[in-house]
């Protein structure tokens, strides 16, 4: 796979574990699979397990509960782990397989009880999963595509100079992120991660990435932002001021809301008052 499909798929897998897509798959999904249990009326429902007209509705909205509150369960565990780490397009079919398998235990678990049925726990457990498995592929699939039209509509309606760009790695060199540096407001380092905090469409946003500042210095300091503390890089067009605090600390204050004072320490001083 050439460079560029890799880095799109890791954009698109990015769009989808991220809290948008994490809602819409949680949406999409159950009432996917719910509207499809209901116009096919699929065999596991009725001749395996002999279900009756009057109880397929009941029965039906039950398990589309169970659906909801388990790829509740999954697909924000999935938000987390992606928040954290790089999320592989392997990784992300195996977690959509595995979620598959959780939810067709927790649905042979409700049939049987209420079915009273002479087939076993995992004879059921099988038909379902099968059934569940051919029935989400088609909204992942769709919704794959979606997220994926969706980012190259972004990419040409907004052309941005490569230049320009900064992509951030995580420790595994997996991308995560392409951010035009002057969307940029600042970078915090906090242990084993750094906290990139920019604009997107006039709404300030933050990313968490699992890296060291030293990985990123010398790319950082390439696309014009600058080091003003040992933790912090700075985007010097955000700075409003630079002052000393009550405790006699020089701190910048930024011209976006919501953020406290950036920590300057006196070996960056003279720089970043240059650049102002």
């Amino acid at each position: 796979m050439s460079r560029y499909n890799s880095d799109k798929m890791n954009r698109t897998i990015a769009k989808i574990t991220s809290l948008p897509g994490t809602f819409i798959h949680w949406l999409v999904i159950p009432l996917f699979a719910f509207v499809f249990c209901l116009y096919y009326r699929p065999y596991i429902m009725f001749d395996f397990l002999s279900m009756e007209n009057a109880t397929f509705s009941f029965n039906s909205t039950m398990l589309l509960c169970i659906l909801f509150v388990t790829l509740a369960m999954t697909r924000w565990i999935l938000f987390a782990i992606g928040r954290s780490r790089h999320v592989s397009g392997l990784v992300y079919i195996l977690w959509c397989v595995g979620e598959t398998m959780v939810c067709a235990l927790f649905f042979a678990l409700y049939l049987v009880l209420i079915s009273h049925t002479s087939h076993t726990f995992f004879e059921v457990a099988g038909i379902t999963f099968l059934t569940l498995l051919t029935t989400t592929v088609y909204p992942l699939v769709i919704m794959w595509l979606c997220f994926d039209r969706y980012l190259m509509n972004e990419e040409t309606v907004k052309p941005v100079d490569e230049s320009s760009l900064i992509r951030f790695y995580d420790e595994y060199k997996k991308l995560r992120l392409v951010i035009a540096s002057e969307a940029v407001i600042f970078i915090k380092s906090e242990e084993n991660y750094v906290q990139i905090h920019y604009l997107d469409k006039d709404k300030t946003k933050k990313f968490v990435l699992r890296s060291s500042m030293r990985a990123l210095e010398d790319d950082l300091s390439k696309k014009g932002l600058v080091r003003c503390h040992r933790s912090y890089f700075i985007n010097p067009a955000y700075i409003k001021i630079v002052h000393r605090d009550e405790s006699g600390l020089i701190v910048a204050e930024l011209n976006q809301d919501g953020y406290d004072s950036i920590p300057i320490s006196r070996k960056y001083q003279d720089e970043i008052t240059k650049l102002l």
